[in-house]
């Protein structure tokens, strides 16, 4: 599947493997494949924690901490890729579904940027842009195509490039998180008929794809996040950020705290639920009967706390709704525990999404 990326600094035409790193405002997650589709498997899997403030919307705040982070994760797991694919989203990335007066992906090329210019609100020599033509059962006109426009700030991903040079990794692949989620979702359940939305509930944000036989067709940011629902139980609960963190995923044994918690988790999902039922209803009113949402998959950190999905089913009536698990039918290497990956697994599909990418 040909997702958009911004691929800035590959080669391109080599399909040579890349490194997944999914480098949140919370923690790196990454992932090492080996094989082919098909025969996968996990090589390495790995995650390094990241305190507030070191990334924030997206933008790099504290590169050395990042640095240093990211080389004791790399030291620990000892990877064998060098290339390394990464991805941006929320606000320094622009991903926007236009439709643009030409017919071939040539003249699409040749004319972006005067395209760009009606959708970007930056000058366009600060900006890299990319674009996706996206297929549609709509007839249109021999003079058209339907297209994602992608849109990153020349200083974010410059950034994360200057950060994977500082440890040793050649940028290979700058891709969003949305696509990459596509990607992962496509490796697992392969082009199915029923249009399917994976939601990535992060610390600070989510984004939502919906994937319809092979192909993104809608995607969408989202500023709800885990952290919100941490600092809700810390303030009203009276414990400490981690305590709230472990309650969160968990539970408690004390029926107190137990009962508070469960009350808080209940109005936050409910709130969750709402952003994506607004996001899927403008996807639904904007495309025909056989696209509309079938399926959610939840993933993302937050995805890990007990029950979210039947939250979730409770408030999204008449669709299915489930935890994506991306290792699903993979191998695993002989150091990687099953039980390892049945705890861990949702927080890396976009990690697995990156992995997935050649360079």
């Amino acid at each position: 599947m040909k997702l958009t990326s911004l691929n800035i600094f590959g080669l391109g035409s080599s399909a040579a493997p890349t490194l997944g790193l999914d480098i949140g405002s919370h923690s790196i997650k990454l992932v090492e494949l080996t094989g082919s589709e098909g025969s996968r498997t996990v090589r390495r899997i790995g995650m390094a924690r990241l305190p507030r403030g070191v990334i924030s919307e997206g933008m790099i705040k504290e590169p050395e901490f990042l640095i240093d982070t990211l080389k004791l994760l790399l030291n620990n797991l000892d990877p064998r890729i060098k290339r390394a694919s990464v991805s941006i989203a929320g606000y320094s990335v622009i991903v926007k579904r236009i439709t643009v007066p030409y017919a071939t992906e040539r003249e699409i090329e040749d004319n972006l940027a005067i395209e760009a210019e009606n959708y970007v609100p930056f000058e366009i020599d600060e900006v890299y842009l990319d674009f996706h033509i996206i297929p549609t059962s709509i007839p249109s006109t021999e003079n058209s195509s339907e297209i994602f426009l992608v849109v990153a700030k020349k200083e974010i991903v410059d950034g994360y490039a200057s950060v994977l040079q500082s440890v040793g990794l050649i940028p290979s692949v700058v891709d969003v998180d949305t696509f990459a989620l596509g990607n992962a979702f496509e490796c697992v359940y392969g082009v199915e008929d029923d249009a399917a939305a994976i939601i990535d509930i992060g610390s600070t944000k989510a984004c939502c794809t919906v994937m319809y036989r092979g192909q993104s067709l809608f995607t969408r940011d989202m500023p709800i996040g885990g952290t919100q629902l941490t600092d809700a139980i810390q303030e009203n609960v009276g414990i400490e950020s981690v305590e709230a963190e472990r309650v969160k995923i968990s539970g408690s044994s004390d029926q107190a705290i137990a009962y508070e918690v469960a009350m808080i988790c209940n109005e936050y999902c409910g709130m969750w639920a709402d952003e994506f039922k607004k996001a899927l209803l403008f996807y639904n009113d904007n495309t025909s009967f056989e696209q509309q949402v079938k399926k959610v998959f939840l993933c993302g950190g937050a995805s890990r706390m007990k029950g979210l999905d039947e939250k979730f089913r409770r408030y999204i009536k008449g669709l299915e709704v489930s935890i994506f698990n991306p290792f699903m039918g993979m191998s695993l290497d002989k150091h990687i525990t099953k039980e390892y990956i049945a705890e861990v697994s949702p927080q890396f599909a976009i990690a697995l999404g990156l992995a997935l990418r050649t360079a």
